[in-house]
């Protein structure tokens, strides 16, 4: 057999294989299916996850909140802090913060001549809330809440579905808020049903009315004080970081800030002492949830190392065989020449290209697919009887939209191939050592 020392190593490898074109086929397929699930498997639990965090987060908790630092050990009515303007102007000018919400949240009564329920009272500001949080586009009957209210109209109310519908109200009618105010006297008021909002969210569907800010400063008795600033960072991701940057703009503008909530006993405490505020990004508000997407950061990398160790088997597998059965015509070049060095470039070449293949077949298909359904979505009603399910209190439609990143897709591309690589060097180090005369002969 002539050997032409001068043709390129690749292109060689890339002969070599087609030899074989069966067994080398079966291992690329099998390289390009494995990137091909890693890609879309990942951007499928990112879709999902990032559903569940804009779920449990952009619907009312916003990506971080402040409260006063007893009021998240114990929220209580009573537990309050002034709804200072320069306060709120220092974290809405924080690099990252996209706009602030001041809040009111008590529980009371609400209903008629006929029900009440346990409802939770949350007063806010109607315009502002709705940069926060989509609440106000989720008024399924009637509208959200006024930008101004009106004083000499009837006081409004906006009511999750389920709420409206265990009272036995729709948009139009009248209930009565009935509670104990924080003064300890009872505070009472009539509010007309001005809209009704289907979140998703249980929390607000099933028990929650909105007031105006100013409605709910008044029930509670709580004069101009707030109990909750909600923050909509412009990336949910940075919620940590500008969690920090918050705390520091508020220590610059002369508050006490706490790192942790503060257990007070409201006997022992000095009413004239400032209680510090305490700033909080979600993923230490909603601590399951956060673990579940630590989990899922996990589960992802163990998935990654199986499919990695299969690819591996496989190539090792398909490369042994291959230099096995070619260990004579090894020989015979070896003999006219070839140095063993060379050698083990070869049988390593044609490793590097046969990984090469499959993972860029396999970014190409996991990547179209993916891609699909992060514009058409995934069906998830394949996984239950109902058409929608709902997981930690956040309810999902029956599609999951897939979130593709380009590090989804140059990970596992650009792995794999240092995986066969390195899953090449076996076969390439043994067909190096081969002894020309033994191997010619038939004797190795």
């Amino acid at each position: 057999m002539a050997l032409n020392l001068r043709t390129s190593f690749l292109a060689m490898a890339a002969r070599n294989l087609l030899r074989n074109g069966w067994r080398s086929g079966l291992t690329a397929g099998g390289i390009a299916l494995s990137v091909a699930m890693m890609i879309w498997t990942v951007a499928m639990m990112d879709g999902f996850v990032g559903a569940m965090v804009n779920g449990a987060t952009a619907v009312e908790l916003g990506q971080l909140q402040i409260h006063r630092a007893d009021y998240a050990e114990r929220a209580r009515a009573e537990r309050s802090f002034p709804a200072d303007a320069k306060l709120i102007a220092a974290v809405t000018g924080v690099p990252g913060v996209e706009a602030v919400s001041p809040r009111v949240k008590l529980w009371g009564l609400m209903g008629n001549e006929k029900r009440s329920r346990v409802t939770r009272i949350v007063g806010v500001d109607a315009a502002v809330e709705a940069e926060v949080t989509p609440v106000a586009k989720a008024a399924k009957q009637g509208k959200w809440l006024s930008a101004k209210p009106d004083v000499k109209a009837a006081r409004e109310v906006v009511l999750g579905e389920g709420l409206a519908r265990q009272l036995g109200v729709k948009v139009g009618s009248e209930v009565v808020a009935f509670l104990q105010a924080t003064d300890g006297s009872l505070g009472n008021d009539v509010f007309t049903v001005r809209g009704i909002v289907t979140t998703g969210n249980q929390l607000i569907d099933r028990s929650t009315a909105f007031v105006h800010l100013g409605d709910a400063q008044y029930l509670g008795a709580l004069d101009g004080q707030l109990h909750e600033l909600a923050i909509k960072a412009k990336r949910p991701d940075d919620a940590e970081q500008i969690s920090l940057l918050v705390q520091k703009a508020l220590e610059k503008s002369g508050q006490k800030t706490a790192k942790e909530p503060l257990k007070i006993d409201p006997d022992e405490q000095d009413l004239d002492a400032k209680v510090p505020l305490l700033v909080r990004p979600w993923g230490e508000l909603t601590p399951d949830l956060y673990t579940m997407v630590q989990m899922s950061d996990k589960s992802t990398a163990s998935l990654y190392f199986i499919i990695y160790l299969i690819a591996i088997l496989s190539i090792v597998n398909t490369q042994r065989m291959s230099a096995w059965e070619r260990r004579r015509e090894f020989g015979v070049m070896v003999a006219i020449g070839l140095s063993p060095r060379r050698l083990f470039r070869l049988v390593l070449s044609e490793t590097l290209l046969l990984a090469l293949v499959g993972a860029l077949l396999g970014a190409v298909l996991g990547t179209a697919i993916s891609q699909f359904h992060a514009t058409y979505g995934f069906d998830m009603s394949m996984f239950t009887d109902q058409g929608s399910f709902s997981y930690m209190g956040v309810a999902f439609t029956e599609r999951i939209y897939f979130e593709l990143r380009p590090d989804t897709i140059m990970q596992p591309t650009l792995v794999m191939l240092v995986v066969g690589t390195l899953a090449g060097l076996w076969p390439a180090f043994k067909a190096m050592r081969l002894q020309p005369a033994a191997t010619i002969a038939g004797r190795s």
